[in-house]
């Protein structure tokens, strides 16, 4: 279960099968699922196609910074995980030279709008977990006194990365909403690579969908499902979809980007957006996504250029063998 972005990219315009980031865990926990219905450095503007300018080994943008913060199932509005793009499977818990990651332990906090505050924030080891198991560092957040944390989807170093603000579709007016809806679910219907015959032919429903503000050449994210509803084995499609929205005509938008995964509703879990950025001093438009169940987590980064939009890094998973 646990393969590799990369392993998964096809054409540039059509990526399908993002981000296998579950533990062998949860693969067991999954096994019910049909496998026949899953599926810059800082500086001068770069080159759009030049998407890695101070690249690790690991394909991550030092320009980012050395660390990412995630919200987790658990912790709250003041604590996250603290992945560190280098590290494998087997370190992803090791906290050795993390003061150095750490900076000057200060971090911006961003929702899917914007920049939504900065905080300080300490190191801890891994919480503890079962044998086999591995978990991220902690970051715990402080903010001053008579301040609050306010909800939050990712953290980076302060003065690292910009925000691309995200509008929910939720808030377009009633008419506007239900048109772009209906424009993403004919855009699912007619993707390439539908070959499950227990949902082909139902209609899909959008769960959740963001517009991006300030490009361009603006792009959405959205989430959609299909569902069987029977009493005895109810089962459930979902689908993520990047897609590069040029123009207002419909039949000018490209699904640039997309991931399936089938099989019974609560257990499902998919790629979640959680903020689109640039680094500081660069041109380039990136999209973090994280996958969080309880039971691993793990992100990725996808990065925009004029062919399309291409897996920049993909983190280790925390989680259990």
């Amino acid at each position: 279960m646990r393969s590799s972005f990369r392993d998964l990219v096809g054409p540039v315009r059509v990526i399908a099968g993002m981000m296998a980031l579950l533990s062998a865990a949860a693969c067991e926990r999954r096994a019910s699922l049909s496998t026949a219905d899953s599926a810059s450095s800082v500086g001068a503007p770069l080159n759009a196609d030049s998407v890695v300018t101070s690249a690790s080994s690991s394909g991550w943008d030092t320009g980012a910074g050395l660390f990412v913060v995630l919200p987790t199932v658990d912790g709250g509005l003041v604590a996250g995980s603290l992945l560190r793009p280098d590290a494998t499977e087997l370190t992803v818990g090791d906290t050795a030279g993390i003061g150095a990651v750490a900076a000057d332990g200060r971090v911006d906090l961003f929702s899917r709008s914007g920049q939504v505050g900065t905080a300080r924030f300490t190191v801890e080891g891994a919480p503890p977990v079962e044998a086999g198991c591995t978990a991220w560092p902690v970051a715990r957040l402080a903010v001053d006194a008579g301040s609050t944390v306010a909800p939050w989807t990712a953290a980076f170093a302060v003065g690292r990365v910009t925000a691309i603000p995200f509008d929910s579709i939720e808030g377009l007016a009633s008419r506007d909403s239900a048109r772009l809806a209906s424009d993403l679910t004919r855009l699912a219907s007619g993707l390439a690579d539908d070959t499950s015959r227990t949902f082909r032919g139902l209609p899909f429903v959008v769960l959740r969908a963001w517009r991006t503000r300030g490009l361009d050449t603006a792009f959405i994210v959205a989430t959609l499902a299909r569902r069987v509803n029977q009493e005895d084995d109810p089962k459930e499609e979902r689908l993520v979809m990047v897609v590069d929205a040029i123009g207002e005509r419909v039949n000018t938008w490209t699904v640039a980007w997309h991931e399936r995964a089938a099989g019974h509703e609560e257990e499902l879990v998919v790629a979640e957006p959680l903020l689109a950025f640039r680094n500081v001093g660069a041109s380039d438009v990136r999209l973090l996504f994280g996958r969080d169940d309880g039971v691993a987590l793990g992100a990725a980064v996808l990065a925009r250029g004029t062919t399309g939009w291409r897996v920049l890094w993909e983190s280790a998973v925390a989680g259990c063998n």
